[in-house]
């Protein structure tokens, strides 16, 4: 009896012990939160299960509630599902929590099976640092502060990155200097696409160093310049080129600024010009071209406002993601007004602001750069220019850049196509271009056009300045024949070594641009971090917003996000989930309004992204150009703000409450062209006038600012004088090789300190009276032309021979 009663009692341990196990409540292990928390801003809390060994013995419908505490109140209560087709979820996460005091908050989460917290629960304690909203646009105001101040791009990065550091580890300043340089930047350097940007940009680098140093960028020049006749249709080849490199922005910046840089500084295009050319035609153009490298991250964001929708029991939702892209593309205002501003700017010849500036020095000074601008970043390199006895031919750089273009587009096809083929989608041309490796196209295309170069210039032999046959010898089984002394008579243009050699000066030149990249992707992550991104965007979460604003807000939002971060496609990933799914409930399905939306996150992220200076098409645009990045940013500023301003105002403001989103378009082109016509002034105006822009900034810089008045009254000669005089004497020089695009730097044409220089006889007119400067101006004189915008004497013409 008494055997069988300790059986039983034994039994019964084993009983009560499994029941408490079956009932013990996992624990909660914190995981992928953010670093800062921004008060009034709601954040969800994220973290894994860690359950008892024996959970499985659960109930399939069991439930696991959670409640989170503050100080005695209860900040959100939720539950989640244990079984999800009878797999034991393994993570959780509990949302809405909002905390209205900065400082450390200590929050409880309480997990529990029981609905009333009864009979178990377990207390899990996480630590939140919050600050105040405010606090969240420190980094990038100081960033942009130090930049103006110092002229240092590098250290206004890193000091914003610091900066940010310091809000996240609670103000202390030798915890953020080594998490500025063993986390941001480290993980920067170690992102995967960053390393791709790196690689591609690097290799791309290289290839236009080779191309350049084996003639063929100045034998590009050399065949462009028969169809260009002025500086006006200079800048309109560069403009139009830009469209005909419309799938990838990178390959945009990086192709045409190198190619196209000796068209531009031949006739005299400032290179803040030629810059904001290149960066104009980038992400405008890709964003809004039907195949690019990025619609595939387009659509899909698209896709997942529209999943969302579906999950909360919408109905009547567009029927494709590609549906809803096409119908954005009408009120792509950004972009589309951006567009046309250039082509405006270059068919009447008018700038304003900081652009009028530079485009009259270069102009009258043939400076390209500004005084202030660094040497490393502008400078072309000696080494890369071809020897004098390089002969100068168009395939050599047509031919590398061509097949670096098919290759890419050979990539973007080839896995767009796999890609969309595992993912079971209709394999349309926007699916494929979608789903397809824009970064590791470029990176083989790049490399693949190198070693394309490579070979072009060692299969060609030169001789005295002209190509060599030397295959008339080779297919006898001869050599290339020998000179008296025993030497070649004809070399390759480059040999093997020489062309990597170059290559490797071509990779030197980005070192710059690449720690510029380092830095601005680190400091984009550190406002993030900060939680700069939730406090703009939680400005899109007022339920009393009217709907018709819905889009201009947004608009907003992602161009300050966009600019505080230097990217766009960040921005698109922060803002979509909130402001696209916002825009159809609010508007209880408004095509319209939901349509304007998405386009406003799109074009508002690409209007921040011009803005900036840490964004990346940004600085390779700044690179590629041999621009320096702060007179690129200062120059670009005033073109970005005008037609955002235009694009918020008569845009998406007016299309949301007036007009259907295709007139916003009309009636904002023709808003950019009278903005232009009353605001821009005629880079050649004979008394130098200056634009309202400009006059209101020196106001302010003379009357508040207590700073010396700059003269701006030097007389200039007009497009048409230059041109007439310069093309009258290009023809003088016996080729192309003799004359500037051999040499580098378009100052040796007019510069009076060139010490191999000399006074060319300026040629007569029908009458015979001489065409140089000083008898025009002397001619006007006479004639009681005044400010006919003659050369003045003291500027003789003089040209190397």
């Amino acid at each position: 009896m008494a055997a069988r009663a300790w059986r039983a009692a034994v039994w019964m341990a084993m009983l009560v012990s499994i029941l408490a196990l079956v009932q013990a409540v996992p624990e909660a292990e914190f995981d992928g939160n953010r670093k800062t928390y921004v008060t009034g801003v709601a954040f969800s809390l994220n973290f894994n299960l860690l359950y008892p060994s024996d959970a499985a013995l659960l109930d399939d419908a069991a439930e696991l509630f959670m409640r989170v505490w503050y100080q005695g109140e209860v900040l959100s209560n939720s539950s989640m599902p244990l079984f999800d087709t009878g797999v034991l979820a393994t993570s959780g996460s509990i949302g809405d929590i909002n905390v209205n005091k900065h400082g450390w908050a200590e929050l409880d989460l309480e997990l529990s099976y029981n609905e009333q917290f009864e009979n178990g629960t377990t207390r899990n304690l996480y630590d939140a640092w919050v600050v105040t909203g405010g606090v969240t646009v420190i980094p990038p105001a100081v960033t942009v502060l130090v930049a103006v101040v110092t002229r240092e791009v590098l250290w206004a990065l890193w000091i914003g990155v610091w900066t940010a550091a310091m809000i996240i580890y609670q103000g202390n300043p030798l915890t953020a200097f080594l998490r500025t340089l063993d986390t941001y930047m480290v993980e920067s350097l170690g992102n995967i696409d960053h390393a791709f940007v790196i690689l591609f940009s690097w290799f791309l680098s290289g290839l236009i160093a080779v191309v350049s140093k084996s003639g063929g960028a100045h034998g590009i020049a050399s065949l462009i310049i028969k169809t260009i006749k002025n500086k006006r249709s200079a800048q309109m080849a560069i403009f139009f080129l830009g469209f005909v490199i419309f799938f990838d922005d990178y390959a945009n910046t990086l192709i045409l600024g190198g190619t196209m840089r000796p068209i531009a500084d031949l006739y005299w295009v400032a290179r803040e010009k030629f810059a904001a050319l290149v960066d104009c035609t980038t992400a405008p153009i890709a964003s809004i071209a039907p195949i690019s490298s990025w619609i595939g991250f387009e659509l899909g964001l698209i896709q997942d406002s529209l999943t969302q929708l579906e999950a909360l029991g919408y109905e009547n939702l567009p029927s494709s993601a590609y549906e809803v892209f096409i119908n954005t593309i009408p009120s792509r205002y950004y972009p589309m007004f951006m567009l046309l501003l250039q082509f405006v700017l270059i068919l009447s010849m008018r700038e304003f602001g900081p652009m009028l500036e530079a485009e009259r020095r270069t102009q009258y000074k043939h400076q390209l750069n500004p005084e202030s601008a660094r040497l490393e970043e502008v400078q072309i390199d000696d080494k890369l220019e071809p020897e004098d006895d390089t002969p100068r031919r168009w395939w050599n750089g047509v031919v590398p850049i061509l097949v670096t273009l098919c290759a890419v587009l050979l990539g973007l096809m080839l896995t767009g196509y796999y890609s969309a083929k595992d993912a079971g989608l209709d394999l349309t041309a926007a699916n494929i271009f979608g789903e397809g490796d824009s970064y590791g196209s470029i990176l083989w295309g790049s490399f693949f056009g190198s070693m394309v170069i490579w070979v072009m210039a060692r299969l060609q032999y030169k001789k005295d300045g002209q190509i060599f046959n030397q295959w008339k010898y080779w297919i006898r089984f001869q050599g290339v024949p020998k000179n008296e002394d025993g030497t070649k008579s004809a070399v390759p243009l480059m040999d093997m070594y020489a062309s990597l050699s170059v290559w490797i000066e071509g990779v030197k030149g980005m070192t710059v641009p690449v720690l510029v990249l380092i830095l601005a992707w680190s400091i984009g992550q550190a406002i993030q971090d900060c939680g700069a991104d939730v406090f703009f965007s939680s400005a899109l979460s007022s339920d009393s917003m009217d709907p018709r604003a819905l889009p201009t807000l947004t608009f907003l939002i992602s161009a300050l996000i966009s600019f505080a971060t230097g990217t766009s496609w960040g921005t698109m990933s922060i803002v979509f989930p909130i402001a696209a799914p916002t825009a159809w409930i609010a508007s209880d399905g408004d095509e319209k309004i939901y349509f304007l939306t998405v386009s406003a996150i799109l074009s508002g992220a690409v209007f921040g992204d011009h803005a900036t200076a840490i964004s990346d098409t940004t600085i390779l645009s700044a690179m590629s150009s041999k621009c320096d990045l702060q007179a690129h940013v200062i120059t670009q500023m005033p073109y970005a703000l005008s037609m955002g301003i235009l694009a918020a105002l008569v845009g998406y403001l007016m299309a949301g409450y007036v007009y259907a989103a295709w007139v916003g378009l009309l009636v904002g082109f023709l808003f950019v062209t009278v903005f232009v016509l009353l605001v821009g002034v005629r880079i050649d105006h004979p008394q130098s006038k200056l634009d309202i822009f400009t006059r209101l900034n020196e106001a302010i810089r003379v009357h508040v600012l207590r700073k010396e008045r700059r003269v701006f009254t030097e007389v200039i000669a007009s497009e048409k004088e230059y041109v007439d005089i310069f093309r009258a004497n290009f023809w003088q020089a016996s080729t192309f090789a003799n004359f500037f695009l051999c040499r580098g730097e378009p100052d040796e044409v007019f510069d009076l300190e060139v010490a191999s220089t000399k006074l060319v006889e300026a040629p007569l007119d029908d009458e015979g009276r001489s065409l140089s400067p000083s008898s025009r101006s002397a001619s006007n004189e006479e004639q009681g032309n005044e400010g006919s915008g003659a050369l003045p004497e003291e500027a003789p013409y003089v040209i190397p021979l």
